[in-house]
């Protein structure tokens, strides 16, 4: 029911406009039960209407916390352009909650799999030349910033510089 309204009748045609718009936001993308949220609350829905529409949504499977967490890792992961880190700040601006997120990146992206991929990161950065002392600060930099744990990054930069000591 929106605010400020009070009848039954209301509170079916509100359940049904707030279950109109979650699926239509649905239809573009996977979003999170906080997600849907934040959109009716802006559009003035009242907690027992989205209360009922998510929980609606939640036990036919159109929102599910979990698979949106663990799909977003794999595809963002499999892209290879970000870290562990970044990857859990996204699902936290997503609204997941942290055991979810922990999940979800600790079963798909081991620590060799991190390091591999910042270091394939790295190669492309410098693009295969020997890297100077300030191609080191900024990769650093650049790494940290893409969301790389600071223990790989400092492993991929001491590899880095190793290959042009030699």
């Amino acid at each position: 029911m929106r605010k400020g309204t009070s009848s039954t009748r209301t509170s079916s045609r509100d359940e049904e406009a707030a279950r109109k718009r979650c699926l239509r936001l649905l239809s573009l993308r996977a979003r999170s039960a906080a997600e849907l949220r934040d959109r009716l609350i802006s559009a003035d829905f009242d907690e027992g209407t989205i209360a009922a529409v998510l929980g609606d949504l939640e036990r036919v499977g159109l929102v599910d916390d979990e698979d949106l967490a663990r799909t977003w890792v794999a595809d963002r992961h499999s892209a290879g352009r970000c870290g562990r880190q970044k990857l859990r700040s996204e699902l936290r601006r997503k609204g997941i909650a942290d055991e979810v997120i922990r999940r979800a990146v600790d079963s798909q992206i081991s620590d060799e799999a991190e390091l591999r991929q910042a270091m394939r990161v790295a190669r492309q950065r410098l693009q295969d030349r020997p890297a100077r002392e300030a191609d080191v600060r900024r990769l650093t930099r650049f790494l940290l910033g893409r969301g790389f744990e600071p223990e790989t990054v400092e492993t991929v930069v001491n590899t880095m510089v190793r290959d042009r000591d030699q």
